[in-house]
């Protein structure tokens, strides 16, 4: 778990803390968790002002997404299942990851993310892999309306995308390439998509 120190740091930078940073659990501190809980957790039950581990990973990944991605927002990455399963950020988001949509955001424009975080329960309804990044927080799937109209574009993009040094795997319908070997999978349910993972 993060010192409360490093609490209060991360809740100062994201604008919910606006106290010393003096590593005591004062009642401003109580408020900063409950203000986080609350703009980014679905269900009630998660608000509760309590620290725990799904307020941790909430905290880190907000943090991390304001650090390193600043053309996207922490709800881009949210699980779909919309509080059904999971609190909406059930891991957390891999830096590499988030500085690599930012790298693709810088050259390409515009991204949508169509898939980011899944909790387990998710990713089994929509017919992941078991063990899929999605759940790890090592990948997410997106779209770009301009990179993202042809096939072509689509392997310009991913054959872009693979030459990062954490990159591992990236794929869409009808082309897919890690670092040694290109196939040409047949995944309709990509749309026009793009998936991208990390190491």
């Amino acid at each position: 778990m993060l010192s409360i120190k490093k609490r209060q740091e991360y809740l100062k930078y994201l604008g919910f803390y606006n106290d010393k940073i003096d590593g005591i659990v004062g009642v401003n501190t109580k408020n900063a968790y409950k203000k986080l809980q609350n703009k980014y957790f679905s269900r009630k039950s998660d608000k509760d002002g309590i620290y725990g581990i799904n307020t941790e990973r909430l905290l880190i990944n907000a943090y991390n997404v304001k650090k390193y991605c600043k053309n996207f927002k922490l709800e881009e990455f949210k699980c779909e299942c919309n509080g059904r399963y999971c609190t909406g950020y059930p891991t957390q988001l891999s830096t590499n990851l988030l500085k690599y949509i930012q790298g693709l955001r810088n050259k390409y424009g515009p991204i949508t993310i169509t898939s980011g975080i899944r909790c387990d329960k998710l990713n089994s309804a929509v017919g992941g892999i078991r063990g899929s990044k999605h759940t790890k927080g090592k990948a997410l799937d997106f779209y770009n309306a301009r990179e993202c109209q042809t096939l072509s574009r689509r392997k310009a993009v991913i054959n872009y995308y693979i030459k990062n040094a954490f990159a591992n795997y990236s794929y869409c319908n009808g082309y897919a390439r890690t670092k040694l070997s290109t196939s040409y999978p047949k995944s309709a349910t990509m749309g026009s998509a793009i998936h991208i993972d990390v190491i």
